[in-house]
């Protein structure tokens, strides 16, 4: 009795998971749908589950005279995605271990000066001319993913996994003579995994996904990441649709505009929705790793 009822609760489980899935991936369906059908059909019928008048002409509007443009930025965006993740998880985890350490005497400040700027950032003025008079990250490579270097709440998460390693691993260690640079490689990385796996995720889809940086510190179009090229494309886009365009030299303008959001949703969403699965099974096993060590 007691199994069947279990399994009972397992279906229920399955069943509201597999709901608010299917909740949460309605908006990609209808941007994917949108994407492929005609501009008059979604203007007079609106969105659908199924493309309306199946076109590409959409796609081949955006990739006519762009397809170099946006290729060089899909390239920035995937670099700046590597080095960033790879960069901000050292530092995260470095920082981390460091003020985890009971017998380091500056932990607590270090850790107060981290909290600190959760509270109080100084403002957009000061980090501007911080970073451009003083650092030189505008017009940068590193300008793209530097600033963003130390997240101060995965730092904390982190500092939490390295807490949880019983403290007798680390004194063994230290009694058969290893430093704090070996105890770090050997033995707070490897059991740390799940930690690791969680920050790089996170620091991966926000070095994909920023749009404030190259807002700010970039005007060199080479350096250009794919969805600050979107966001220009799609005021390109709405400037021709608007009134006063459409006139210009006499000739009607009559670009694709609702269809031009959905296919740039989709050309800056696909990439992490094809890859995340995958990543997520990364994540899962670390999660298991992690709880069966820890």
């Amino acid at each position: 009795m007691p199994i069947t009822e279990n399994k009972g609760l397992l279906v229920f489980f399955y069943v509201i998971i597999a709901l608010f899935s299917a909740v949460c991936l309605i908006p990609f369906i209808l941007a994917v749908s949108g994407s492929l059908s005609t501009e008059s059909r979604i203007a007079a019928e609106g969105y659908s589950f199924w493309p309306r008048g199946f076109t590409l002409e959409t796609y081949q509007f955006l990739f006519g005279s762009k397809a170099k443009e946006i290729i060089q930025a899909y390239s920035v965006s995937v670099i700046v995605t590597v080095l960033g993740t790879v960069s901000a998880v050292l530092v995260t985890t470095a920082y981390a271990y460091v003020i985890s350490v009971k017998s380091f005497r500056y932990r607590n400040v270090l850790s107060f000066f981290a909290y600190f700027t959760m509270l109080f950032s100084g403002g957009t003025l000061p980090w501007f001319l911080l970073s451009t008079k003083y650092y030189h990250l505008s017009d940068t490579l590193a300008g793209l993913f530097v600033p963003y270097l130390l997240s101060v709440f995965l730092m904390f998460l982190m500092t939490n996994y390295f807490r949880s390693i019983p403290h007798e691993i680390v004194e063994s260690a230290q009694i058969d003579g290893a430093g704090h640079m070996r105890i770090f490689i050997s033995i707070m990385l490897p059991l740390g995994r799940v930690g690791l796996v969680t920050i790089s995720l996170f620091y991966a889809l926000q070095f994909w996904n920023d749009f404030f940086l190259p807002l700010m510190l970039v005007s060199d179009q080479g350096l250009y990441t794919i969805q600050f090229l979107m966001y220009n494309m799609m005021a390109n886009i709405q400037f021709l649709a608007s009134g006063n365009a459409a006139q210009i030299g006499g000739i009607p303008v009559a670009p694709p505009l609702e269809t031009a959001k959905m296919a740039m949703t989709c050309l800056t969403v696909l990439p992490i929705a094809i890859l995340y699965p995958f990543l997520q099974r990364f994540f899962v096993k670390g999660i298991v790793v992690g709880s069966v060590k820890g």
